[in-house]
């Protein structure tokens, strides 16, 4: 099987020397809760670094108006050139107007789209239990979505209004969706057996998932709403973490087929899968990135792999076969998934049995942790 031309490229190499666009945020007159924020928008952008004014290629700089309005202006020191000069009208909602603004910023500098308005969703601890629960991407207005007692692999549709998740509800494993507006819950897939790891095409139309309906746990295919069930493999070994091609035409998937855990890629409607990791000798969770039209970003693949006892995540090189480790630290690296830019990565980190968010820049190496609750896991990226 010939794979989709770019679909598993990840020939981005990562730089530690990468030169950010350095922008110095002079904030907001008489607001210092907006300019904070912007200040941590611009620190976790990727694509531009803060510096003081003397050392910064671009001034930003902010006021709120007698009438309330925010204006905010960026300029290129040297040239005087006016990159970004707007009013954005009075809101209640502070933390979302900064958000705006600091995407807007990135925009007008990079030409590439922000992620500051984004969420993350992730499985929160509380006690025994592991509920679904979602946040803005830095970490701030934590909101707990579930009450099930044990919940696992949550995974956005594209237009970020559902999740799908696994939740043992029923003491079982089932698949679950979840309406963010209405707070409405509908089931999946409740077959006998196990149901798990289910993942939104990207034109939002079927789901990949995993069932062991038919005796090993298999890959399948299924409409959304229901219907059209349809199955891909059939291995004497066991299929987990399915992830759909940004094209939506293939899906790459891990099966132990033949002894330890490899990604193998196989076509949407089935046919003879094609092995792609060889090195390391453990590879799982793999998680392609979804870069928008316009973007300086290529499809990249992660995955985790095992290596010295400890779970490393890294980018999946086409030419090798091999996985390029990117976050390799002598901790226990886990659960990646992309930002919509296709840049960013957020990932579980496990040291001395804590786990921690962390947010992983795929050209620079950069590591951030988010200040979200201690034993947070598996997150997964929100598309808006």
């Amino acid at each position: 099987m010939t794979m989709v031309a770019g679909a598993a490229h990840a020939q981005v190499t990562v730089v530690k020397g990468f030169q950010k666009r350095l922008v110095a945020v002079n904030g907001f007159n008489g607001n210092p809760t907006l300019t904070e924020i912007v200040l941590n928008d611009v620190r976790l952008s990727g694509y531009l670094g803060l510096a003081r004014p003397e050392a910064a290629e671009f001034i930003q700089q902010g006021a709120v108006t007698a009438a309330g309005t925010i204006e905010c202006t960026v300029t290129h020191q040297v040239t005087k050139k006016v990159f970004l000069s707007r009013a954005y009208p009075a809101t209640a909602d502070m933390r979302r107007l900064a958000h705006t603004i600091s995407d807007d910023i990135v925009m007008a500098i990079t030409g590439q789209r922000g992620i500051a308005q984004t969420k993350i969703a992730f499985i929160l601890k509380r006690g025994k239990n592991k509920e679904l629960a979602v946040m803005d991407y830095d970490g701030a207005n934590i909101r707990q979505l579930t009450q099930d007692g044990l919940c696992a692999h949550p995974r956005w549709s594209p237009d970020g209004t559902r999740i799908l998740y696994t939740s043992y509800w029923q003491s079982f494993p089932d698949i679950l969706e979840v309406n963010l507006q209405t707070r409405q819950r509908r089931v999946v897939a409740r077959f006998p057996g196990l149901n798990s790891g289910a993942d939104y095409s990207p034109d939002g139309q079927r789901i990949a998932l995993i069932l062991s309906k038919d005796g090993n746990p298999e890959l399948y295919t299924m409409n959304v709403e229901g219907g059209g069930l349809q199955r891909l493999t059939q291995t004497p070994g066991a299929e987990s973490s399915p992830t759909w091609s940004p094209d939506g035409q293939q899906i790459a998937y891990v099966s132990d087929d033949r002894g330890s855990p490899q990604v193998y890629l196989i076509h949407r409607n089935g046919g003879e899968p094609q092995r792609l990791t060889i090195s390391p000798s453990y590879n799982t969770e793999p998680a392609w990135s979804r870069p928008p039209p316009g973007s300086d970003m290529k499809p990249m693949l992660a995955i985790t792999s095992r290596v010295g006892g400890k779970f490393q995540i890294g980018l999946y090189d086409e030419s090798t076969r091999e996985v390029r480790p990117l976050a390799a630290d002598g901790a226990d690296n886990e659960d990646a998934s992309w930002a919509p830019n296709g840049r960013l990565l957020v990932f579980a980190k496990t040291r001395n049995w804590r786990s921690r968010l962390y947010l992983l820049d795929v050209i620079t190496g950069e590591q951030l942790e988010l200040p979200a609750l201690e034993g947070a896991s598996e997150p997964s990226w929100g598309p808006q």
